[in-house]
């Protein structure tokens, strides 16, 4: 999972903006002037081969998000193999500081297969980008969008996909201001992400028509035939094949049939979820918390075991979750969202410390996760797009609910 955020570099003390699933924001409100200038010949943009892939992972692993929870986002240990989830083809763009060879700034633009309008196309989504705050003030962020937007022009795409967390107030600030050639940023509403504890505290949520069951191999037709027809009846929800599912590297890399629960009427399967454990290739880790929250850390974890909330883990822990995955409901039936909801916790609150979550706003299935105790993580869904792409935008039928895979974010 990529959740929204402010990131910093740790080693400086100049925080900058960055959003993984997000956008690049810095540098808009610098000066210019001769020092800009001379920094624009500092900074050298390429797009990365695998052999950057250790460099960037350790600058991605070097960046936290400030707040009362500091977390540090591991797309290790391949970073191109983490990629796999968030498109089926990737651009990584770095920025390297010329004096020193360092990373200074990444972020890349996936492409995969959509539902939009209706219909099955490629979408795009604009990721992992973050600049170091070693770089604050300088052209890095201007520069970046317009290589950016050299990429597009080479292989346009009718606009990108992207989140900022409600709380980045100066995120939004900048990077919907159109200012310095940046794109245009259109809201989509609220992206609601919320960490859920695995002590259920509700009654088993099934009717006596549902049954659920877990998925095998053999039901693999089915499930995607089922995906394909009820994902079209969300904007934005993914094409999944068969070959997405599994360790073959698609997009659903390491999830595997089992991990989904299914639930069935009948003959007729009319729901699922999946658990995705996203840890052989993508990890979060907790930097550091508040100085009052890190001497409250303890005691809030007896509350939070007692009001079904998540522990705070220690620092420098990698966070023991999955993520709830292929969220697809007929006729978003909030019965059979809960049936599967309580079966996918039964089942797994013994292996892990929390899941994470996400619907937007307007998703009829949202007030049955919002119900339950649970850490709220919202962020602002935009489509950003140039000139160029003003038209799809325009023609998106905003009738249609969301969908985002929080897990390929």
């Amino acid at each position: 999972m990529t959740t929204t955020g402010v990131s910093v570099a740790r080693a400086e003390p100049d925080p900058v903006l960055g959003m993984s699933g997000c956008a690049w924001g810095a540098g808009l409100d610098a000066p210019a002037g001769r020092k800009q200038a001379a920094e624009g010949t500092r900074f050298q943009f390429h797009l990365a081969t695998a052999a950057d892939g250790p460099e960037l992972r350790a600058f991605g692993c070097g960046l936290d998000a400030p707040g009362l929870i500091r977390f540090a986002f591991d797309r290790g240990p391949d970073y191109f193999a983490a990629l796999r989830v968030e498109g089926r083809q990737s651009e990584v763009l770095v920025c390297r500081d010329g004096r020193s060879g360092r990373v200074v700034a990444t972020g890349h633009r996936s492409v995969k297969p959509m539902f939009i309008n209706g219909e099955a196309t490629q979408g795009s989504y604009l990721g992992g980008l973050h600049v170091a705050g070693t770089v604050r003030g300088g052209p890095v962020l201007a520069r970046g969008y317009a290589v950016l937007r050299e990429l597009h022009a080479r292989q346009p795409a009718p606009f990108y996909l992207t989140t900022i967390m409600e709380d980045n107030q100066q995120a939004k600030r900048v990077l919907t201001s159109g200012r310095c050639g940046l794109p245009r940023y259109h809201d989509l509403g609220r992206y609601c992400c919320m960490a859920f504890g695995l002590r259920s505290g509700r009654n088993d949520g099934r009717s006596g028509r549902v049954c659920v069951r877990q998925a095998t191999a053999a039901d693999a037709p089915v499930i995607v035939a089922f995906l394909q027809r009820e994902g079209r009846l969300r904007q934005f929800f993914p094409a999944y094949q068969t070959a997405d599912f599994g360790s073959g590297g698609g997009l659903l890399s390491h999830l595997e049939w089992e991990d989904l629960l299914l639930a069935w009427c009948g003959n007729e399967l009319i729901g699922a979820v999946a658990a995705w454990d996203q840890r052989a290739f993508r990890q979060w880790r907790v930097t550091g918390y508040a100085p009052w929250l890190r001497l409250l850390r303890r005691p809030f974890n007896l509350l939070a075991r007692l009001k079904h909330l998540p522990d705070l883990p220690k620092p420098g822990a990698a966070l023991n979750c999955f993520v709830l995955s292929l969220i697809c409901i007929r006729n978003s039936e909030r019965a059979v969202f809960a049936a599967l909801l309580e079966e996918i916790i039964r089942k797994n609150w013994n292996r892990y410390g929390f899941f994470l979550a996400g619907l937007h706003e307007r998703d009829p299935l949202l007030p049955e996760l919002a119900a339950r105790p649970h850490f709220p993580l919202p962020s602002r869904l935009y489509a950003v797009a140039w000139e160029d792409g003003a038209e799809s935008v325009r023609r998106l039928d905003l009738g249609l609910v969301p969908y985002l895979e929080l897990g390929s974010l």
